[in-house]
């Protein structure tokens, strides 16, 4: 689980139970989620919302690539109905 993406959910879309929320996760986790909240809490929605962009920006970039370097195929050619599939068959295949 990406701790950072769980934090921008949380804030933007649940703020008032992200805090008892964190006491869910598993032990290790906790104080990294932590140092993600104490970032982020703080700062306006708007900010909220321009980060949350970059980051699946980056993320999608990140998938792209690594789709492209194991199968040779653009994912941006792929028929947008299929992408999430492909994405997901190539995440159980590699991690």
């Amino acid at each position: 689980m990406n701790l950072e993406v769980f934090c921008f959910i949380g804030l933007l879309r649940f703020p008032e139970q992200l805090e008892p929320s964190l006491a869910l996760l598993p032990e290790e986790q906790k104080s990294e989620a932590a140092k993600h909240l104490a970032a982020l809490k703080d700062l306006p929605k708007a900010e909220l919302r321009r980060r949350w962009e970059t980051l699946r920006q980056e993320q999608y970039a990140e998938v792209r690539r690594k789709t492209r370097e194991l199968t040779g195929i653009r994912l941006d050619a792929v028929s947008p109905a299929l992408r999430e599939w492909c994405v997901s068959w190539l995440a159980d295949q590699h991690g």
